[in-house]
């Protein structure tokens, strides 16, 4: 990894605080320890979830193939948008509870990061908050890790306030060998709406569904014609 003067690394960080897409560049060259392969996916990805943050959209379907980092994307998205709101309360799911965990602990050691704390100094983790698909911060903000089709009773995500607060957040919810089976995608639409839905804490909370398609009545698919009756 380059050496960067004292200078340098002060207006990489402020770029970084400013911005998501710079931010993934700059945190993973320090956690990595090699440079970033950036594409320009990536930048529309971060600009459309820089726009969940700032408020400008409230339902956000992104659709991308694997092994386009659209998870390593998203794993940003929640440590750097907690960094500017440390509060915030986030739901994430995957088709299994074990990929849920990963990311989860993935977000936590890079929030513990001392690079991510020159950044978000304002971050700090609670003392107990030693679970891999729960952890919380001293701010009052949480990760909450489940797998689809799981139990989220007593969890929530978002806050009453104004400004960003968290979100609910599904990352693949299909596994793709079961994505054929009309009984095993519509269990997952129906865990949507009947579970994971009821878990917002404000109407304002924003969803984000980012997942490669499977079918054509897949998740994405039912939402997309409308299956919810969002936009």
């Amino acid at each position: 990894m380059a050496q960067f003067s004292d200078a340098e690394q002060r207006a990489f960080r402020t770029l970084a605080w400013h911005d998501l897409h710079y931010f993934t560049g700059w945190i993973f060259v320090n956690r990595k320890g090699f440079a970033w392969n950036d594409a320009p996916h990536h930048a529309a990805i971060c600009d459309a979830l820089m726009r969940v943050y700032r408020g400008e959209c409230k339902r956000l379907i992104i659709n991308v193939p694997p092994r386009y980092s659209k998870t390593e994307l998203v794993n940003n998205f929640i440590s750097w948008s907690q960094g500017h709101a440390p509060d915030s309360e986030y739901i994430l799911t995957s088709y299994s509870a074990q990929l849920a965990t990963n990311n989860s602990w993935q977000i936590r050691e890079m929030v513990q990061h001392p690079e991510y704390q020159s950044i978000f100094g304002g971050v700090q983790l609670r003392g107990d908050s030693a679970a891999k698909h729960e952890w919380r911060t001293t701010a009052g903000g949480i990760v909450y890790a489940a797998g689809a089709g799981g139990t989220i009773t007593g969890y929530g995500a978002g806050k009453h306030r104004d400004g960003f607060a968290g979100a609910l957040i599904l990352d693949d919810p299909h596994k793709a060998d079961e994505a054929r089976s009309d009984v095993m995608r519509q269990n997952v639409i129906d865990w949507f709406q009947n579970t994971l839905e009821s878990r917002k804490n404000s109407p304002d909370t924003p969803i984000i569904l980012i997942m490669q398609r499977l079918h054509e009545d897949d998740l994405s698919g039912w939402l997309l014609n409308g299956g919810n009756g969002e936009e």
